[in-house]
């Protein structure tokens, strides 16, 4: 009896992997989305699939348990990957004025395809300020993470440097007195 029972998940997860050779949903050196892991596929097994992390950890799955789950495979067709930078500021925010200095930094950056395709819009918006997301369209998943970073990092620095004020803070309205916390 144990022997079946050990046996039922070695055949599932050979199964599993015949599905993978049949169906293709991943091959040998895509690059995935996986539990909120991003990873190549190293290698695929009869039982398991190995996938390494950007920062070069190892991801053992079964893989049965991989083909269950939902993942995305960011390089099925086409490696291209639209990045998104968020940024939360205050409502007092110009955003055309930030679209166009995210647009400038972005043509000028290593990394962005189809300059064409750039925007920045004001996506949400609550009583603490206003969600500010700009797309921008990159080659490959490791590339994108870098465009990412990089405009995340410059987008702040003008801010800091040029408009302090659209930092996100608290306001006293009407006159009505928030009691400190101490």
């Amino acid at each position: 009896m144990l022997l079946g029972i050990a046996g039922q998940a070695v055949l599932g997860n050979i199964l599993a992997s015949l599905q993978i050779a049949l169906a293709k949903p991943v091959r040998i050196g895509d690059s995935v989305e996986f539990e909120g892991h991003w990873a190549y596929v190293e290698s695929i097994f009869y039982t398991f699939m190995r996938l390494r992390t950007w920062d070069e950890r190892r991801i053992i799955v079964p893989v049965k348990y991989f083909v269950s789950r939902p993942f995305e495979n960011w390089s099925v067709k086409d490696a291209r990957l639209m990045k998104t930078v968020r940024l939360w500021l205050d409502h007092a925010a110009d955003a055309e004025v930030l679209r166009e200095t995210f647009e400038t930094l972005a043509k000028d950056l290593d990394g962005v395809i189809e300059p064409e395709s750039l925007a920045c819009f004001v996506t949400d918006h609550n009583e603490h300020g206003q969600e500010i997301t700009c797309y921008v369209m990159t080659p490959d998943p490791s590339t994108g993470w870098e465009v990412e970073m990089r405009l995340r990092e410059q987008l702040l620095a003008f801010i800091r440097a040029n408009h302090p004020d659209w930092w996100p803070r608290e306001r006293v309205i009407g006159g009505r007195h928030v009691p400190d916390s101490d």
